[in-house]
């Protein structure tokens, strides 16, 4: 992958073209990458949390919830449209030992559970997952050529 990188922030959602490569570093947020090979387009997303409490106010790329609407609007996809895109969810992870069970469950898990129904209720095709376990990942899309690729590295105690 030869091109200018375009790092994408946590909470952050940036959609990329010619050259651009959009990178993320991923602990347990979760990154939702959307490919568009028919319309060369391509998004990437950095989530942090599942959804947002209620009653929260201005819609955001922190929420795994409000990020996949946007990311798609981003790329000017249509409902008509999602059999045509491609996505692949990487991060998730637990990066933090916990001495006991976490209470509502880990928020990794949580965060790739919701981009997964999400992508799955819109009929966009999943067609890479890396998720999970103990260690970060990079994910990287190639806005030129829109392939993707999952760098891991381990957790440091």
């Amino acid at each position: 992958m030869n091109g200018c990188d375009v790092h994408v922030k946590m909470c952050e959602m940036r959609a990329g073209h010619g050259h651009e490569i959009l990178r993320t570093t991923l602990g347990s947020c979760v990154g939702i990458g959307l490919l568009w090979h028919q319309r060369e387009r391509c998004a990437l997303a950095h989530c942090l949390l599942p959804e947002p409490p209620s009653g929260q106010g201005q819609p955001s790329a922190k929420y795994v919830t409000d990020t996949l609407p946007a990311l798609l609007r981003l790329i000017g996809a249509e409902p008509a449209d999602y059999g045509q895109l491609e996505a692949v969810v990487a991060g998730g992870a637990c990066m933090v030992r916990h001495d006991r069970p976490a209470p509502y469950g880990l928020i990794g898990e949580q965060n790739t559970q919701m981009a997964q129904r999400l992508l799955a209720r819109a009929g966009i095709r999943v067609v890479h997952t890396d998720t999970g376990g103990t260690h970060g990942r990079q994910l990287s899309i190639d806005c030129r050529t829109r392939q993707y690729s999952v760098r891991t590295f381990e957790r440091i105690d």
